[in-house]
């Protein structure tokens, strides 16, 4: 059974859950536990079976496709109020989880048991609502994501990246170019040749697992070319 205050931020990030009857409600609140993950914690293996829907109440999940070579492709994240699409649609077709599933950033999770979702909000209208809604976002998500790998140059997605993650230019980004490389979905040595290019142009500066944006305005100019 979940604390008070437990229940309380749940209905607060899930306003969808005050449709439930209090007897459901309490049902959910007693068979659900809440969940500390740190960061770089693994939710879920691909080819795995979904035993659990995760609400998000904190933190964040990364949902991303791991090639045969060993390179990654982020699908999309979850945050604080949402719940991860995939391992519903794995209970809805009773398939293995496609993907892998991440904490990103150190979270906290409302697990519901497969059986209790079933006979609760799997039976509810405002949560199938609810559901379109956040498929609406991942899909969005993963459409910008595929179209600028398809479609966009690998530079402009980098300049991009380097603006949006250092507030344009207003302070430092602590990464490595194999992040920033899963980050953008291609390779590690494409990532440090742009980037060494960007240095020569006086657009960054260059350190261990440090990278500062110089000219915020020759990385915006970049993209209105």
């Amino acid at each position: 059974m979940i604390r008070k205050e437990q229940a309380n931020k749940l209905q607060r990030l899930f306003p969808v859950l005050g449709a439930l009857s209090e007897q459901n409600r309490q049902i959910l609140y007693k068979a659900g536990q809440v969940l500390d993950l740190p960061q770089g914690q693994m939710l879920l293996q691909q080819n795995q079976q979904c035993q659990f829907i995760p609400l998000v109440l904190s933190g964040q999940l990364r949902v991303y496709k791991l090639s045969p070579n060993g390179r990654e492709m982020t699908l999309f994240r979850t945050g604080p109020g949402e719940t991860c699409l995939m391992s519903i649609a794995c209970r809805l077709k009773d398939e293995e989880f496609p993907a892998l599933a991440q904490v990103e950033e150190a979270a906290e999770l409302f697990m519901v048991p497969v059986p209790v979702y079933q006979d609760i909000l799997d039976r509810l209208p405002e949560w199938k609502d609810f559901l379109i809604l956040t498929l609406y976002e991942h899909l969005t998500e993963t459409m910008e994501t595929l179209e600028a790998v398809a479609f966009d140059r690998t530079d402009r997605r980098l300049a991009t990246w380097l603006l949006e993650s250092s507030a344009n230019g207003k302070g430092p980004i602590r990464t490595t170019h194999e992040t920033i490389a899963v980050e953008l979905g291609t390779a590690r040595e494409v990532i440090s040749r742009l980037l060494g290019e960007f240095k020569n142009r006086g657009s960054v500066a260059l350190g261990r697992g440090r990278i500062e944006v110089l000219r915020p305005d020759l990385l915006r100019d970049m993209l209105d070319a």
